[in-house]
């Protein structure tokens, strides 16, 4: 007796849907290079060392015309140590991260790091680019 099998077909995948994938991917990945750039521009000097700092939700700015931000708002210089003394006690964190553009002056960055000490902060580091 003989049985009566089926032809098998062979397995195949439908490339429609891949491409509308890799296609939807592009355009995520196009639209969210855009909110990687930063929005203060300024020359980080370089330092030898490549280690990175933790996540500290309060950073201190100045750029290149020696205008100081706090997180990304602009402070005047004399408001600095009551903007800084209201973020640490609501944020419950006392370490604060310097940023400063390379051309800015070494007396600036002296008065910044006492206005902190007066606000209240027991950490003060400095970050780098790589």
């Amino acid at each position: 007796m003989e049985f009566i099998r089926k032809k098998r077909e062979r397995p195949h995948i439908e490339i429609a849907p891949l491409v509308d994938i890799i296609f939807l991917l592009l355009i995520f990945f196009m639209i969210s290079s855009n909110f990687i750039a930063p929005t203060i521009r300024m020359d980080l000097p370089k330092a030898l060392s490549e280690q990175k700092l933790e996540k500290v939700d309060l950073v201190v700015t100045v750029d290149r015309n020696a205008s100081v931000f706090v997180n990304r708002e602009q402070v005047p210089l004399d408001r600095l140590r009551t903007t800084l003394q209201e973020r640490m006690t609501a944020i419950g964190k006392y370490d604060v991260i310097f940023k400063g553009d390379v051309h800015i002056g070494y007396d600036l960055f002296v008065q910044i790091l006492d206005i902190a000490k007066l606000a209240g902060a027991t950490s003060f580091s400095v970050e780098h680019a790589k």
